[in-house]
């Protein structure tokens, strides 16, 4: 929670709220709502597959990079 808020803070403090935040790790189920409502676009978990992010990011983050 930490973490996130301070970079989503950051981001926030120099108008580049467009930029998608998103990240994974071992991370408490309960912790996730709060973190989306934040801000963060996407958290996966443990043993998502690398496949899943890749698609996660093409769908949401590859069509503004090109």
């Amino acid at each position: 929670n930490t973490l996130f808020a301070k970079v989503l803070e950051l981001l926030r403090e120099r108008d580049a709220e467009d930029i998608k935040v998103f990240g994974g790790g071992i991370i408490p189920e309960g912790d996730i709502p709060s973190l989306k409502a934040q801000g963060v676009a996407e958290i996966f978990t443990p043993g998502a597959p690398t496949g899943q992010v890749v698609e996660w990011v093409r769908s949401h983050v590859g069509s503004v990079a090109a």
